[in-house]
């Protein structure tokens, strides 16, 4: 008869958690300067998801959607493609950020991460399928181009959705993925009901 400590023994280990990875990854770095690159390589499979968390932030709050939406857009394309290892062109692996600045960033992430992973499980595996994923990441590419538009605070929703989404892709939970994707299609009905507006106005003021 097989006693506890066996099946403890026997249980397997649970992944570790990527706000655990992203906190080492940022103490380790002893560089006045880390490269994209050396990022990409140290989170391996999980780059997807976190790099999309790490520029997705931001935009949260700061109306930087064309600086930081290029690599989140490059990578959802990946995704929706179907590649399981991200690909970087060397000028983007070469971009780095200085010591200070990569730890805010990286701080504000693993704040962010250890928050939501308290409540982030495998769950609803069916969103979570390679196939499946495919047809996210092309949700998650419109939504970024929805991000990309110039409309006043029309980036907090969608930004939002994105790292939600990201999140529960990291962690293989559907109702994350499920939550993001409702998240990032209230803020995209927010850009398109602001461009509405404005084209009306604009016919309005015409007399078209």
């Amino acid at each position: 008869m097989d006693s506890p400590i066996s099946d403890l023994k026997a249980a397997p280990a649970l992944p570790e958690r990527t706000s655990v990875i992203l906190a080492r990854l940022m103490a380790s770095n002893d560089k006045d300067r880390i490269d994209i690159g050396t990022i990409v390589d140290a989170l391996y499979d999980r780059s997807f998801g976190v790099v999309i968390i790490l520029f997705a932030l931001p935009n949260i709050i700061f109306p930087v959607a064309w600086v930081l939406g290029a690599p989140i857009l490059l990578f959802t394309v990946q995704m929706a493609i179907g590649r399981q290892e991200p690909w970087l062109p060397d000028f983007m692996r070469r971009q780095s950020f200085d010591r200070d600045t990569f730890t805010k960033i990286v701080s504000y992430a693993v704040r962010y991460l250890s928050k939501i992973e308290t409540w982030l499980k495998p769950r609803w595996n069916f969103l979570t399928t390679n196939r499946v994923e495919r047809f996210i990441g092309l949700y998650m590419t419109l939504l970024t181009i929805v991000l990309l538009v110039p409309v006043p605070f029309g980036n907090a929703l969608p930004s939002l959705g994105l790292a939600i989404i990201a999140a529960g892709l990291l962690e293989k939970d559907g109702i994350a993925i499920l939550v993001g994707s409702i998240v990032g299609l209230l803020g995209a009905g927010y850009v398109l009901a602001v461009i509405g507006g404005i084209w009306a106005a604009t016919k309005a003021l015409l007399g078209l």
